[in-house]
């Protein structure tokens, strides 16, 4: 029996596991498919720099390609010294406009029918016509037969040697083999070993993150459907570079990448963004051109980023995360161009362009917020900022039908915010979960004491088991409202779990106590659950017990509101409410200690000096 119980707990504890390396597993394979397959040249390097590497001698013959500047150079000189064709017309010589700047040895080509004569402007005798078609198919030809290459290395060649400057001509037999080598047709034996590389190497990567986070947040390694959504923030990236990519690779600057880290720090932590940032750029950095400056774009751009979204509870804050995403990728432009060229006139204006777009796209950040809310059940802090207002329809209604609940959910929010604020966690979703935990009182707002205000008490109507199922039942009946107003998930777990499983007290010893002979249906006056399970939810339930009992004390001394924190908190404990939230013993005391500072504050307590 023993042997069965350790096979069935250790056959829970490896199934989470194994789907964790599932959904790894699959998010490597699409981005495998998402990127082409093919060889990518293993050597980073920059012009005017050094050779880091060993000796490279040349793997294969090949052609040194000219450079852009070589080649629009020699298309202008064939502009330059064109041949113009010319038809005879007839009629006396009159000057030709086409040739009035030229010199006087200048040749040109004379058509008489079917016979082209080269002869100097000098030697012309006769009325000519410029012949436009014959002098650009004439052009057309010789820019045809422009040579985009200069030379040829041989296999074994050395091409550069270790610690060696990168001049303008190593450079361009480098760029040559690059662009060879990742030309080159992959057979079908390479293709595969180059899928099943980039697949070990991805996984790898995202192995890697997840471990990460299981040792510095749990909360999102434990939780699949954030596993999910940072693979699916990864995939939606690496495809939309893909596809830039697959147009044309010099429009890579114009995929807004830092999408990543403002989506994944607006429902995490900065912590969290950098890390799946870096992971992604690395990712990406496999199949881009020049990896080693693309990374190093993206992660600076990526952090000015990150550290820009200090105060995500404004809609400012993504456009001025967008200007310092456009102004921190132009100054790093034009250091790399000062470092390469040594010379300003070299940067290219249409980079700035690309810049730009990139800064505008990250804006399309805040309706992607939006939707992913929607698919992934998360809330981000400007949501959070909008379910605060407490001029909300359903806060509304609660203020109007239970105006002494809705006080209550006033003081709860305030003094939970203060008390995440001291052991760490979300401060606005606590807030905003406990504003809206008692919205289930609007249904029946009279046999809730606080809202009891004309010396009527419909409880003394009824019985103690009615009395337990009303009190109970604001739970249920808050979350169906919270369905109705489409509340977030995240805000109506703290309607369900802030009571978590506890009794109802009062009618619970009151049943026990009258009835002492009748069997206690202890379900009727139990709260169905479930119990916090979040470091918030755990908060909102100390605090809504303790402002909710500190009403009932008759006076509110140091000593008595610190008896009734420290009572109404360890019997919480004891009834083990709290075993499933990531919550220490030191933030208990932590709580404690705070807590009884806020309650006596409310009533005014003042410290007793002795007269003498």
């Amino acid at each position: 029996m023993d042997n069965l119980r350790k096979i069935r707990n250790n056959y829970r504890r490896i199934i989470p596991t194994l789907t964790k390396i599932a959904i790894i597993l699959v998010a490597s394979a699409i981005i495998v498919m998402i990127f082409p397959s093919k060889s990518s040249f293993k050597y980073d390097y920059q012009n005017g720099g050094y050779w880091k590497h060993e000796n490279l001698t040349a793997p294969f013959d090949f052609t040194i390609q000219k450079s852009d500047k070589e080649l629009s150079q020699e298309i202008d000189t064939i502009n330059k010294n064109k041949k113009l064709y010319f038809d005879i017309i007839e009629g006396e010589k009159t000057p030709i406009k086409e040739l009035a700047n030229l010199p006087e040895d200048y040749s040109i080509i004379v058509i008489e029918g079917n016979i082209a004569k080269e002869i100097e402007i000098r030697d012309i005798k006769t009325n000519l016509a410029l012949n436009p078609s014959k002098t650009k198919e004439a052009l057309d030809a010789q820019l045809k037969d422009v040579c985009p290459t200069k030379g040829l290395i041989a296999q074994g060649d050395l091409i550069i040697s270790k610690n060696e400057k990168i001049d303008d001509s190593k450079y361009q037999i480098i760029s040559s083999l690059e662009k060879e080598y990742e030309g080159k047709k992959n057979t079908e034996e390479v293709k595969y070993s180059l899928i099943l590389g980039q697949f070990i190497l991805i996984s790898i990567a995202l192995v890697a993150m997840f471990l990460f986070f299981k040792h510095i947040n749990k909360e999102i390694y434990q939780d699949n459907k954030k596993i999910l959504f940072i693979l699916f923030v990864i995939i939606m990236m690496v495809g939309l570079t893909a596809l830039i990519i697959n147009v044309n690779p010099e429009y890579i600057f114009i995929t807004p990448l830092c999408l990543t880290p403002i989506l994944i720090r607006t429902f995490f932590d900065s912590r969290a963004a950098l890390y799946v940032f870096l992971v992604s750029i690395i990712i990406i950095g496999f199949s881009v051109p020049n990896s080693f400056e693309f990374v190093f774009y993206q992660l600076m751009v990526g952090m000015m980023a990150i550290i820009s979204m200090e105060n995500l509870e404004k809609r400012s804050e993504f456009f001025k995360t967008s200007l310092i995403v456009f102004i921190t990728y132009s100054i790093i432009y034009v250091a790399i161009v000062l470092i390469h060229e040594n010379d300003l006139t070299k940067v290219n204006p249409y980079r700035f362009a690309h810049f730009l777009i990139n800064a505008i796209m990250t804006l399309f950040a805040f309706p992607l917020i939006y939707l992913l809310e929607k698919m992934f059940g998360f809330i981000s802090e400007v949501t959070l900022m909008e379910y605060s207002n407490t001029n909300s329809k359903i806060l509304r209604e609660l203020s109007v039908k239970a105006p002494g609940t809705f006080q209550h959910c006033v003081q709860v929010a305030n003094i939970s915010e203060d008390l995440i604020h001291e052991i760490g966690g979300n401060a606005l979703l606590t807030r905003v979960g406990a504003l809206h935990h008692d919205i289930g009182k609007i249904m029946m707002p009279n046999f809730f004491i606080e809202n009891q205000n004309t010396g009527f008490n419909p409880h003394n109507e009824i019985t103690y088991e009615e009395s337990a199922q009303v009190i109970t039942g604001h739970v249920t009946d808050g979350v169906k409202l919270a369905h109705r107003f489409k509340l977030p998930e995240p805000i109506v777990d703290f309607i369900r779990t802030h009571h978590g499983t506890s009794k109802t007290r009062f009618f619970y010893n009151k049943q026990k106590r009258d009835y002492p002979n009748q069997p206690i249906d202890e379900d009727i006056f139990t709260y169905k659950g479930p119990k916090p399970f979040t470091r918030e939810t755990a908060i909102v339930m100390m605090v809504d017990s303790v402002e909710a009992a500190s009403r009932s004390l008759k006076n509110h001394t140091e000593q008595a509101i610190s008896d009734l924190v420290e009572n109404v908190i360890d019997d919480q404990v004891k009834d083990g409410q709290f075993t499933n939230a990531n919550i220490t013993f030191r933030d208990v005391d932590t709580i404690k200690e705070v807590l009884k500072q806020k309650i006596k504050s409310i009533y005014h307590v003042r410290i007793e000096y002795p007269i003498n």
